[in-house]
């Protein structure tokens, strides 16, 4: 019996700049930006999270203020 399972590729790029920096992307999420739930290079996450309101930096880990 043969498997009806394909395989499906996806594309590793900015949503932003369109760049294909796969090993230099991170997932962003932000309830009040347009890039929300979207894969962002280095430079446009972190232009987009720099437009996030004080709360909403303190929901990420990383951000120690």
């Amino acid at each position: 019996m043969r498997s009806s399972i394909k395989n499906k590729k996806l594309a590793y790029i900015c949503a932003k700049c369109f760049k294909t920096d796969a090993l230099k992307l991170a997932w962003f999420f932000g309830s009040d930006s347009v890039f929300s739930d979207c894969l962002l290079c280095n430079p446009c996450f972190k232009e987009s999270f720099n437009q996030l309101t004080e709360s909403k930096k303190k929901e990420w880990a990383f951000y120690d203020k």
